[in-house]
């Protein structure tokens, strides 16, 4: 597995990049463009105009066409959903004059349910609302199915394990070579080879059905009032048709413990015996996954689910 080819622009030159791409597309001069937020994958930009729809959000991807899978998610996952999900207005391939790929879409309302920390201390029964309102919209597009696994625009596979055995193994592999050269620590690859040597026990269960998943839906990507009444879910990093409970693990990551909701899930919905054992081993392989990929390393939350694929390798009578 390579490192993807990340895009080493500064946030003023994309910046700058923002401002040509809007002036052009909506004919104004000088629109509004600040920095919101960002990471691994790209920037992202509130912009204000003097014309119609005002407001936008941009986002600069920083890993070639990236927007364009994003896109396509986007309008699959908006296509049929409880909550909603931005309109995308328009993509931006990268050119000579402007060499990043941009997606421009609906900007929604909120504030997202990670860092702004006073949702964390709303009452009991508003964060179970909010919870129950997340895994509602969840299932629903789990419930939506396909003939084939795999990616959204080319889903090739029979079965979720001809798609994702070989997936894991090419991230071991190149983590075990990170390893060597001192770039993930002892912890994460005696875990994650503990595991490997147990994949047949850990993944025994059938997945029946491809589902359609969001890929990504942590806290962070959840846009809601102050109240918690939720606005919008944005960004599906990962979003294809695969085993449903490969969507879950990302409900625990950041403070999502602290709504609830990978418990609200498992209350509410079917999983498989072994779904605790599972999204811990997604977990870790996935935030490997994303060091290869842009040579970030998220310790916090990495760390966090090392410790728990540990646990439950420990419960499952799994010892290294």
């Amino acid at each position: 597995m390579k490192q993807k080819v990340i895009k080493d622009y500064s946030k003023e030159q994309t910046q700058n990049f923002v401002n040509t791409i809007i002036s052009k597309h909506y004919a104004c001069e000088k629109p509004s463009v600040k920095y919101i937020g960002g990471g691994s994958f790209g920037y992202v930009y509130k912009v204000e105009i003097p014309v119609s729809p005002y407001k936008l959000i941009v986002k600069v991807c920083r890993v070639s066409g990236m927007h364009i899978s994003e896109a396509n998610a986007l309008n699959l996952l908006g296509n049929d959903t409880l909550i909603h999900i931005p309109t995308v207005y328009f993509t931006v391939d990268a050119g000579d004059e402007i060499p990043m790929d941009f997606i421009v879409e609906e900007y929604v309302n909120g504030t997202d349910c990670f860092t702004d920390f006073k949702k964390l201390f709303l009452t009991k029964r508003t964060k179970q609302k909010f919870a129950n309102n997340i895994v509602d919209a969840l299932a629903h597009w789990h419930s939506i199915t396909n003939e084939k696994f795999g990616s959204i625009d080319n889903p090739e596979f029979d079965s979720w394990l001809d798609f994702y055995k070989p997936y894991a193994k090419d991230i071991l592999d190149t983590a075990l070579k990170m390893h060597t050269d001192g770039k993930i620590n002892d912890k994460t690859i005696k875990v994650m080879q503990t595991a490997w040597k147990n994949f047949d026990y850990i993944f025994s269960e059938p997945v029946k059905e491809a589902s359609l998943i969001h890929g990504d839906l942590n806290v962070m990507n959840v846009m809601s009032d102050k109240r918690l009444n939720i606005t919008a879910i944005i960004d599906p990093l990962e979003c294809k048709w695969a085993d449903k409970e490969f969507d879950l693990f990302q409900l625990r990551n950041l403070t999502g413990e602290c709504f609830g909701l990978y418990e609200a899930y498992k209350r509410k919905y079917p999983v498989s015996e072994k779904c605790d054992l599972k999204c811990a081993f997604y977990a870790v392989y996935h935030e490997v996954y994303c060091l290869i990929s842009t040579g970030t390393n998220t310790e916090i939350i990495l760390a966090a689910a090392v410790k728990r694929l540990k646990r439950e390798l420990k419960k499952a009578g799994i010892t290294s």
